[in-house]
């Protein structure tokens, strides 16, 4: 490996750290939708020059959660309705591809240790839950086979992260509990083989959350 192809890795790995980060400060509600990226500000913020901070931002454009204007910059996305409901719409058909790549290419095996990983998540709070969450599916996507496929299930997880973030809710425990047993309800499934109980799984809770998140978020950004 020359030292070009070395300073190019570490570039990208930084960017992508970066990248997490910035989807950090959005769940967290330190950069609300609708608000510009100060560039500058966030260079100083982590220690790095600009030019990591504009790849993660161009990266994070490219899944849709920030946006880019002309001689402005960067801003984060403000989702409206109508788009919650084709984020759920979208998770439909991307779960049953995602289905069927771990039948095609997984094996009980793997389905195993994606279920003991459940264990893992931080159930402790609101926020850190969302933070482990999406800790749990990113790695979920690094085990596809089709990496197109894992790249545009990660870019929804995203969202999502962002979506779940912006809601508030007296029984945070409670919605806590239904994620996670969901996700052992359809590991379960695929460690048994019982595929299409998998689907139903998935496709149930899709459609629960679409009916709750969807009306939630259009009464928060009406009072907001």
């Amino acid at each position: 490996m020359t030292s070009i192809e070395r300073i190019q890795l570490s570039s990208v790995r930084l960017s992508e750290s970066i990248g997490g980060e910035l989807m950090h400060l959005i769940a967290a509600g330190e950069l609300k939708p609708g608000q510009r990226l100060n560039e500058v500000h966030l260079a100083n913020t982590f220690g790095v020059s600009r030019g990591p901070v504009r790849e993660a931002a161009r990266e994070l454009e490219g899944q849709g959660v920030l946006i880019s204007k002309p001689r402005q910059g960067f801003y984060v996305t403000n989702y409206t309705p109508k788009e919650i409901v084709d984020l759920y719409e979208a998770k439909q058909w991307l779960d049953q591809a995602m289905v069927h790549d771990f039948r095609t290419h997984g094996d009980k095996a793997l389905f195993r240790e994606l279920m003991a990983d459940i264990d893992r998540i931080d159930t402790s709070g609101k926020l850190e839950f969302a933070n482990s969450l999406l800790a749990y599916r990113t790695r979920l996507a690094g085990r596809l086979s089709n990496r197109f496929l894992a790249g545009q299930i990660l870019s929804l997880y995203r969202h999502l992260y962002i979506v779940s973030a912006l809601l508030h809710t007296d029984h945070t425990k409670q919605r806590i509990e239904q994620i996670v047993g969901t996700l052992r309800g359809f590991w379960t499934a695929m460690v048994a083989g019982e595929f299409e109980a998998a689907q139903t799984v998935l496709r149930e809770d899709t459609e629960f959350w679409r009916q709750d998140v969807a009306p939630r978020f259009e009464a928060a950004m009406s009072a907001g």
